[in-house]
């Protein structure tokens, strides 16, 4: 008697980390799993990103972006352009089966709540994906929380706010882990600087996730810091006769609150550098101009009067000193140039 097992697709079968859907589906697209799963399936052979893209229908754009979520997920690890499991997921399997084997420990809101909050915490940001419709729709419908921050998302904007905002503002108290007064804030900041689009929030609240400002302290210093930096480029444009220029750029911004914020240029210096630099490079050049203003902070000129006097000390020609010959030296030129 012959026997014959038909396993049909079970027979080609390859290992998922537990790690994966314990900690890493609750937040990840479609995109990310497709590349996750291919990369796993294909482990051990070199590919490219056009192979990848072709498989799962991914733009090769987007790629990258998926695999650093699950490195910053620690499901892979990263060197070079070498991805390999983490070590955490690798022994994420055997730890979860050692925990079926014992006795089931029986996890409080409490707890619960600080393992989200220490997630939070570790989620590094790239470009965090914001959640579906229908994941947005149930929570919407579910989180108290999340009803409270939309309600007052709208009467700040002044409009309603469509799914895709919805889930912007999940995705920042979510993914970025930003607490609701932050976001609150936010909201309130962008209102107050004219830019009360959700684009602005998404951009500003990503930023500030990024960089740790997840606190009231930290977001009032930020923003202290931001109407400081805004005025001195205000002031810049202002001398330098600058018309709508629309926002700054974070280096225009960098370049204005060292010259009037740090160094304390006057406006007629800040012209004076200005004419100089559209004199020698015929137009405005904040490099340049930086580089004018950095000679004048290191030599201490502070106004006018000050680089007058001290390019007119270096026009002076230097005394020339009295001249002495000897009588024998001038005989011996006289002699060389008569043989010459």
């Amino acid at each position: 008697m012959s026997i014959l097992i038909n396993l049909g697709a079970w027979r080609s079968v390859f290992a998922v980390p537990s790690k994966v859907v314990d900690e890493g589906l609750k937040f990840a697209d479609g995109v990310k799993l497709k590349v996750l799963l291919y990369v796993l399936r294909n482990a051990g052979d070199e590919l490219e990103l056009e192979t990848i893209s072709k498989a799962t229908g991914v733009n090769v754009t987007d790629i990258p972006e998926a695999l650093d979520y699950w490195v910053s997920r620690e499901v892979l690890r990263k060197s070079d352009r070498t991805f390999a499991p983490s070590e955490e997921a690798q022994n994420s399997n055997n730890e979860i089966k050692q925990t079926k084997n014992s006795k089931k420990e029986i996890k409080t809101a409490e707890t619960i709540s600080q393992e989200v909050e220490q997630q939070k915490q570790r989620f590094v940001v790239t470009k965090p994906q914001k959640p579906d419709y229908v994941y947005t729709a149930q929570r919407l419908a579910a989180d108290e929380e999340l009803k409270f921050l939309v309600n007052e998302a709208q009467t700040m904007l002044g409009k309603p706010l469509s799914n895709a905002d919805v889930s912007t503002l999940l995705m920042l108290k979510d993914t970025c882990g930003l607490h609701l007064d932050v976001i609150l804030m936010l909201l309130q900041y962008c209102v107050g600087i004219d830019k009360g689009n959700m684009r602005t929030v998404e951009k500003i609240g990503i930023s500030w996730a990024d960089e740790g400002v997840n606190s009231v302290e930290a977001v009032e210093s930020r923003i202290a810091q931001a109407n400081h930096a805004n005025q001195c480029f205000r002031t810049v444009s202002s001398v330098f006769g600058m018309q709508n220029v629309g926002s700054p750029t974070k280096k225009q911004l960098e370049y204005c609150t060292k010259w009037v914020g740090e160094w304390k240029f006057s406006q007629p210096m800040l012209r004076e550098a200005y004419e100089r630099c559209v004199d020698s490079k015929g137009a405005l050049k904040f490099n340049y101009i930086d580089g004018i203003l950095k000679k004048w902070e290191a030599q201490g000129i502070r106004n006018l009067d000050d680089l007058k006097a001290g390019e007119s000390a270096k026009s002076k020609p230097a005394p020339k000193a009295n001249a002495s010959y000897d009588i024998n030296d001038l005989e011996k030129i006289d002699t060389l140039d008569f043989i010459d």
